[in-house]
């Protein structure tokens, strides 16, 4: 009976620490989720010779898409919509990926900022890599994920390099 009684207590103790490792490493994943995906974006934009954005909407029900953003005919972004099966010369955007929140439970992004117009958008243009805004001006920007007790920051700077810093909780990035 003391046995049970010893295990109980252990189990008690156990259970917070669980949860917390549980919140921690579902935002970590989120963070690496989106870092890779930026990453990608930045490569494929200079494979493809076409400016990818990726559009973020922030909340507890967040998501991000990477598209192709509307062509000229005959333009390499309009060969680009064609084999990612949208129509060339497209007069809408072109999704490529779409990542939501249902993925990562509990996680939340807030405050995407990317000094673009809107605000929501980055960009990577083409020729360097680099992130811009839409007068092809150098731009950079973050966005937030957060957890119960954690957050970290996914920063893009205006050359396209893409990091992970963390803002609040010990989530093993340096912090920003």
């Amino acid at each position: 009976m003391i046995v049970i009684a010893i295990m109980g207590i252990i189990a008690a103790l156990a259970v917070p620490s669980y949860r917390d490792m549980l919140a921690r490493n579902r935002l970590k994943q989120a963070a690496e989720g989106l870092k890779s995906d930026l990453q990608w974006m930045r490569a494929e934009s200079i494979k493809q010779s076409c400016n990818l954005r990726a559009s973020f909407t922030e909340g507890a029900n967040w998501s991000y898409q990477i598209y192709i953003p509307p062509a000229a005919a005959g333009s390499a972004c309009a060969l680009q919509h064609v084999s990612h099966g949208c129509p060339a010369a497209a007069t809408a955007n072109c999704n490529i990926k779409t990542v939501s929140s249902t993925q990562y439970a509990g996680t939340t992004m807030d405050d995407p900022d990317f000094f673009s117009a809107p605000e929501t958008v980055a960009e990577f243009d083409f020729r360097r890599g680099e992130a811009r805004r839409s007068n092809n001006s150098l731009s950079h920007g973050s966005v937030e994920m957060i957890s119960s007790n954690y957050k970290v920051k996914v920063m893009v700077a205006s050359v396209g390099r893409v990091r992970i810093c963390n803002e609040e909780g010990s989530t093993g990035y340096p912090n920003c």
